[in-house]
């Protein structure tokens, strides 16, 4: 098996295989120092700010995963008939992002309603598309949400009260919409690149 950080790492250009960091993820590191020494979750370190871009910390993306997404293309060799050379990957992730915005847009009308059902539903839904595309950090928010949605906190192997468990979702819906965020950044500026 391969060194893991060689699988999660990836180009700028989709044609290549897992090699190099993307350009939107050079200062990274510099991010991740700073968080640990401020003794900040690196999820607050990666908010955007108004004239900042997120930046892609290597443990938000499975690179192994979306370079899998990434072979299709090269599977259809060649551009589509509006010149765009991975049309079938970028299609599959435009798609996400309108699925994953429209699930956003149900998980706060079910937190307003205080649906902890919805909730552990639409957690589900979107932590397997989110797996799909290798979004881990997305994939594991949601996971979190479906169990508390079930009123389990399943790392600590308990149960919750409802009010719990809805602050712990109202929480986490922030930081997994952030992390969505740098997910899609990178993404857009990676198909961006390669037209």
């Amino acid at each position: 098996m391969s060194d893991t950080r060689d699988q999660k790492s990836l180009s700028t250009s989709p044609a290549k295989k897992v090699d190099d960091k993307p350009a939107a993820s050079s200062s990274s590191a510099a991010a991740a120092s700073e968080a640990s020494e401020t003794k900040q979750d690196p999820v607050v370190a990666d908010v955007k700010k108004d004239d900042e871009k997120p930046e892609l910390e290597e443990d938000v993306i499975d690179m192994e995963t979306f370079q899998q997404i990434m072979d299709m293309d090269e599977e259809d060799e060649g551009e589509d008939e509006d010149g765009e050379k991975h049309a079938f990957s970028k299609g599959i992730v435009w798609g996400y992002f309108e699925q994953a915005e429209a699930t956003f847009g149900d998980m706060e009308a079910a937190i307003v309603a205080e649906d902890l059902a919805k909730l552990s539903s639409l957690g589900h839904f979107l932590k397997g598309s989110s797996a799909a595309l290798g979004i881990i950090k997305v994939q594991a928010s949601c996971e979190k949400m479906q169990h508390y949605g079930n009123l389990r906190d399943e790392e600590a192997g308990v149960s919750l009260e409802a009010p719990e468990a809805l602050k712990r979702i109202k929480d986490l819906l922030s930081a997994c919409k952030k992390d969505y965020e740098v997910a899609k950044t990178w993404m857009e500026n990676l198909y961006e690149e390669d037209n």
